[in-house]
């Protein structure tokens, strides 16, 4: 693995890049320079990639049994996660708590994440709305692959406001898991979601840890 503290704080310039570069009004030569620059660190980087498979929870898929849960904060457990993940430059990221039974987020949308004018993109909040309802799954020991995804979008979510999250379990049946949840801007409802996620068999979490270190 690469240095936590290192990665992380590279991944934040990068993330910064993109939003400076979703909203510039730069000159040509200005942004000709950035291509120059940024293809100048690609070409470093790339003789470092790691070839796969990929998970969320580490860079290398570990050796011997699935590993236990060791942390009750989300973004510890998830570092890639395209959502949450303090490694993945493409996360937002958005900052998911555990509170009791519920997950709980509060996040303001920058510019690269909009869709309609003023808003966030609704496929945007679909990915959050699935890590926000599967995080907690997972985070209670009830994670599974998710099944289906119903979002109903009420009202625009605003891109630049505090959008307020939150997660419950609603029940189980069997091995299924319902989880609901909402995006809310101050009073207004903007979103809820509800993911019926599959809890799999331990016998399939193996075959695909052993067959990510064949």
């Amino acid at each position: 693995e690469p240095d936590a503290r290192a990665l992380e704080d590279a991944v934040a310039q990068v993330r910064e890049l993109i939003a400076h570069l979703r909203k510039t009004t730069a000159e040509k030569a200005l942004l000709e320079q950035v291509a120059s620059e940024v293809a100048s660190l690609n070409r470093k980087l790339a003789p470092a990639d790691h070839a796969g498979p990929y998970m969320q929870a580490a860079l290398f898929v570990p050796e011997g049994p699935r590993p236990e849960r060791t942390t009750d904060v989300p973004a510890e457990y998830f570092r890639y996660s395209p959502i949450i993940g303090p490694g993945n430059p493409v996360a937002p990221p958005v900052e998911f708590h555990l509170e009791g039974e519920e997950m709980t987020a509060l996040h303001v949308f920058d510019a690269p994440y909009n869709g309609p004018p003023t808003s966030v993109h609704g496929g945007v909040i679909a990915l959050v709305f699935d890590e926000l309802l599967g995080c907690l799954g997972a985070m209670r020991d009830v994670g599974g692959f998710t099944g289906t995804l119903t979002v109903v979008y009420r009202s625009l979510t605003p891109i630049g406001k505090p959008i307020r999250m939150r997660s419950w379990i609603d029940r189980q049946e069997g091995v299924k898991v319902f989880i609901k949840g909402t995006m809310h801007h101050e009073e207004t409802l903007c979103a809820e979601a509800e993911g019926i996620f599959i809890r799999p068999k331990a016998s399939i979490l193996e075959d695909a840890l052993s067959k990510g270190r064949s």
